[in-house]
């Protein structure tokens, strides 16, 4: 961008001579130090850059709030749903209670 302050700098340098591809070197360098940090993208570099953005960080919690909550529920109803089937085993055709519940709810007699 600044070629001309460059030239100016170089031609002051009377002593140093730049070899005749200098620039298509420099170039070189930076295309492949800009290639390098490019193949560093992790992760946890992708969360850092998007989660100081209010909208994205918004998403990020309601994303992991509903992750949480809905495996918490999924196990909570896993957990009742075994204490109700073992509650209800009193109720089994071959007991007393089983039996009265069949009559008074019109099953076969």
């Amino acid at each position: 961008m600044n070629d001309d302050q460059l030239r100016e700098l170089l031609k002051k340098w009377g002593d140093i001579k730049p070899k005749s591809n200098f620039e298509a070197n420099v170039w070189r360098r930076i295309r492949a130090a800009e290639a390098e940090q490019r193949e560093r993208f992790t992760a946890a570099e992708w969360l850092r850059r998007l989660l100081p953005q209010p909208a994205l960080a918004m998403a990020a919690a309601v994303a992991v709030s509903v992750l949480i909550g809905s495996s918490v529920g999924v196990l909570a109803s896993r957990e009742r749903a075994a204490v109700t089937n073992a509650e209800l085993e009193f109720l089994g055709s071959g007991t007393l209670a089983g039996g009265y519940a069949k009559l008074t709810t019109g099953g076969t007699r």
